[in-house]
């Protein structure tokens, strides 16, 4: 720094002293006494050179003494802020240009301290909401590693530290494992139940792109399941309950129409056809009992066609009677699928008896489809319909669309939740289409292979 600054006060000096012994020169040229005056000249040169190289390396040194003091100032000031020090300022007395440095650094310092500030008022804000959130909440990085970790987080897997430490080190949990390598292999949201340390909690993944990192939210739902329970036994020991004395009455009333009157028949009618209805209602509650504790499928390889063409059978005569036809189409190359035939066949079934009791003319049309990894079946009827406000509801327990309706038809209200539960459990989705004095479509998507088996 100090050599450039000599070499340019050098340069300065030769170009002047360049300028004044041109100029002596020519007065030289003018004069008469050339010789004299060109010694005395070349003396007064020198000697002005020597004085004004000295002066040039004096101002040099004073020069570059100031630029280096400004600049360790500013130097020192930049350590000290790198330290965490917002509050040191440099001083404007450094001259002109450098003043104007400082005030740059310093209003550029204010405007850090002022952002800084705020984002600690943010993230202090933050954390007090997140430490507050009761849910276990999670941050996770690419590898699995947990970055931050919440108070419920810690009770729920009674880890004291777990931020820096890997999931699987903290919660020792196969289906969290699963969850989280789907979650960062699809880039997707999925959840799934988990049981840690005794309680149940339902754990929702969300993959954040722009940061390839996994949020895990953990709610416990372990009174909920207990409830859940307490609902499922309480109908199952009522069911079993029931069906003795229900087949006791219906055995009865069944003697008795041989010993009484018409009148009395016609009262015996009622109460068999009712016993019927209660016996029906118990069979399916016992099956949605079942069915909610079945934690695995009796799978085997299932040709759809001939399933449903076996089912069709069942209806044929109610069809005939009502001059209903029931067709069905099938795709070519439409797969041999895995499943549990028989729940299967309950599926089929409930829909096809719903579709020929409530269809009074017109057609049942059913249709296999092959969708790549899936195989659609759709189911389409002529009859009444189901209103727009109903469509939502008709999976729900004793859920019916017409009560009065249902009730002279034998229903339970039970056949379409034992449906969708069978559906679930192959992995599947129900739908349902419907317009009001139209028609009913119900689509029912089937995985080809079954993953958990």
């Amino acid at each position: 720094m100090f050599i450039k600054i000599l070499v340019s006060n050098f340069i300065l000096i030769l170009i002047f002293s360049v300028l004044i012994f041109a100029f002596y020169n020519k007065s030289l040229e003018d004069s008469g006494d050339y010789i004299l005056l060109q010694r005395d000249l070349t003396n007064i040169l020198i000697a002005s050179l020597i004085i004004l190289i000295i002066a040039s390396i004096l101002v040099s040194i004073f020069l570059y003494r100031n630029l280096i003091k400004s600049l360790n100032e500013v130097g020192n000031t930049a350590r000290r802020i790198a330290s965490g020090d917002l509050d040191t300022r440099i001083k404007p007395e450094y001259g002109k240009e450098v003043n104007s440095l400082a005030s740059a650094i310093n209003y550029m310092l204010d405007r850090i301290k002022t952002y800084i500030d705020t984002l600690i008022d943010q993230n202090t804000e933050l954390n007090n909401a997140f430490s507050a959130i009761e849910d276990g909440l999670v941050v996770l990085d690419a590898s699995g590693r947990i970055i931050i970790a919440n108070t419920g987080f810690k009770r729920y897997t009674q880890a004291v530290s777990p931020e820096k430490r890997f999931y699987w080190e903290v919660v020792r949990s196969i289906e969290l494992d699963e969850l989280v390598k789907d979650i960062i292999e699809n880039k997707t949201t999925e959840s799934k139940e988990l049981v840690i340390n005794e309680k149940t909690l339902l754990c929702k993944g969300i993959y954040l792109r722009f940061k390839n990192e996994v949020v895990l939210t953990f709610n416990d739902i372990t009174e909920i399941k207990n409830i859940e329970k307490i609902k499922r036994d309480f109908v199952s020991n009522i069911s079993h309950e029931l069906r003795t004395p229900l087949t006791s009455i219906k055995g009865y009333a069944e003697t008795l129409e041989e010993t009484v009157n018409d009148e009395g028949k016609r009262y015996l009618d009622i109460i068999l056809r009712n016993t019927e209805r209660l016996i029906s209602i118990v069979q399916d509650l016992l099956l949605l009992s079942e069915l909610e504790e079945v934690k695995s499928l009796n799978i085997e390889e299932l040709d759809l066609k001939a399933l449903l063409e076996n089912v069709m059978k069942i209806f044929d005569q109610k069809a005939k009677d009502k001059g209903l036809e029931i067709k069905i189409s099938v795709e070519d190359n439409f797969p041999i699928i895995e499943a549990d035939a028989f729940k299967l066949e309950q599926v089929f079934i409930n829909i096809l008896d719903n579709a020929v009791k409530y269809t009074e003319n017109g057609k049942i049309a059913i249709s296999l489809k092959n969708e790549i990894d899936n195989v659609i079946i759709e189911i389409q009827d002529t009859g009444i319909g189901i209103p727009q406000k109903d469509l939502t509801r008709v999976f729900e327990r004793f859920y019916v669309v017409d009560k009065s309706r249902s009730r002279k038809m034998g229903g339970t209200g039970l056949g379409l939740s034992i449906v969708k539960h069978i559906i679930l459990l192959h992995s599947g989705k129900i739908n349902v289409e419907s317009a009001y004095g139209v028609g009913t479509k119900f689509v029912i998507t089937l995985p080809i292979t079954q993953t958990d088996r």
